[in-house]
């Protein structure tokens, strides 16, 4: 039995699923019907929520929009299978033979990446099995060597169905540049894609081949590059094939290049709202050591929403918050259930219903769209966008919007 339990404090991540839906269609505009597109809802759909994003997603579907949803674990797959996804599932994470054994219970692909997965599909010898290689062609993480292959043609059963080849591209910014870590990443994938051995399993059709992540996408099909423009999207050859993507920052409205050329729109704003504020006196000091002293007599408002919410420590004394249509400072080192602002320039702007009132926006757009993107929040605490989104903490409630 499952008990939902209310929520007294204002913090939220809301989760526009109109927002959503537009950014998978920006990404479709530059792909071919046919293309390999595998939206990631790993991660807690990169800290929005899977089960919801993965329901908004599933039902598009039924136009056949994505070949697949792609999860980092079994467990991630086994939930929204569980929970009534019936779009197809690709498991890009690391398997035992008691997880295969699952995925193949719930209809979930694998990603096959190493020498012991080959053995597990052994160990199952009565079942047509389906699923993806995968090759490390310079990200030294998950994947067979190149010079596995032969290994791979020697060990080919005959109830294995490939049904994709991947890669993954560790710098794809420069994936456009011939002098480029991932140009030369593929150059040695294609060399894999086009061996005979594949092409002679890839049966009626081409194996959907795949290595792009958000910025491959934008560097591959949307930058207008010099490079690009001589050679074409066939830079790898006349005979390659449709470059696959698996999106997941831009799914969710961000690019991960400095000109998207796309109109994203993100998908999340975390909000709260003030629970108290105060007046200090020129001198004293705000939250735990003392690292902020007012250099005026200040208005100090505390928000409930620390680092245990994923709002990180590193952003003390460093971050801004989006108030009444004007960028507040954080001051003071954030707590683990609260953070202070600094209220002065606006005290005289505003009345104190209206600081009561008013939301306050940590990231993401107010309602008169003004933006504070998580972006700024990574440049801020000095790490990337990725992690600002995947750390909102369980605490937080999701709330999903269906907007248009």
């Amino acid at each position: 039995m499952t008990t939902e339990i209310k929520t007294f404090r204002r913090t939220r991540a809301e989760i526009h699923l109109g927002n959503l839906k537009h950014n998978l269609f920006e990404l479709k505009k530059f792909l071919k019907p046919n293309t390999f597109l595998c939206p990631m809802v790993k991660a807690n759909a990169y800290g929005h929520g899977d089960i919801e994003i993965a329901k908004a997603l599933d039902q598009l579907n039924s136009k056949n929009l994505f070949s697949t949803l792609g999860v980092g674990l079994v467990e991630e797959g086994l939930l929204l299978r569980q929970l009534g996804i019936k779009s197809p599932i690709l498991v890009l994470g690391s398997f035992d033979r008691s997880g295969f054994s699952e995925m193949l219970r719930w209809k979930l692909t694998a990603v096959v990446s190493q020498i012991r997965h080959l053995e597990i599909l052994e160990s199952f010898p009565d079942q047509t099995l389906g699923f993806h290689l995968k090759f490390d062609t310079g990200m030294h993480r998950l994947g067979f060597r190149p010079d596995d292959l032969p290994l791979i043609i020697k060990r080919w059963a005959k109830n294995w169905k490939l049904q994709g080849l991947m890669t993954h591209l560790y710098q794809a910014e420069d994936l456009m540049d011939p002098n480029g870590h991932s140009f030369q990443q593929m150059q040695i994938f294609k060399k894999i894609f086009s061996s005979e051995f594949f092409r002679q399993n890839s049966g009626a059709s081409a194996i959907p081949v795949h290595s792009l992540n958000s910025a491959g996408f934008f560097n591959y099909y949307v930058l207008p590059n010099e490079f690009k423009n001589e050679f074409g999207y066939n830079f790898l050859g006349e005979e390659s094939q449709e470059q696959g993507v698996r999106p997941g920052l831009a799914l969710y409205g961000y690019s991960p290049v400095a000109q998207s050329h796309l109109s994203l729109k993100p998908v999340m704003s975390l909000k709260t709202a003030f629970v108290q504020w105060h007046r200090i006196k020129k001198g004293e000091v705000v939250s735990y050591g003392g690292t902020w002293k007012a250099e005026r007599n200040s208005l100090i408002g505390v928000l409930p929403m620390g680092y245990a919410d994923g709002y990180h420590r590193l952003l003390s004394n460093r971050s801004k918050v989006l108030f009444a249509g004007q960028l507040l400072p954080v001051i003071g080192n954030v707590c683990m259930d609260y953070l202070m602002v600094d209220l002065t320039d606006v005290e005289n702007k505003i009345s104190e219903n209206e600081i009561a009132e008013t939301e306050v926006v940590l990231f993401g757009c107010d309602e008169k769209q003004n933006l504070l993107s998580v972006e700024k929040l990574a440049q801020w605490s000095q790490t990337i966008t990725w992690e600002i989104l995947t750390s909102v903490g369980e605490r937080v409630p999701r709330i999903f919007l269906h907007d248009s």
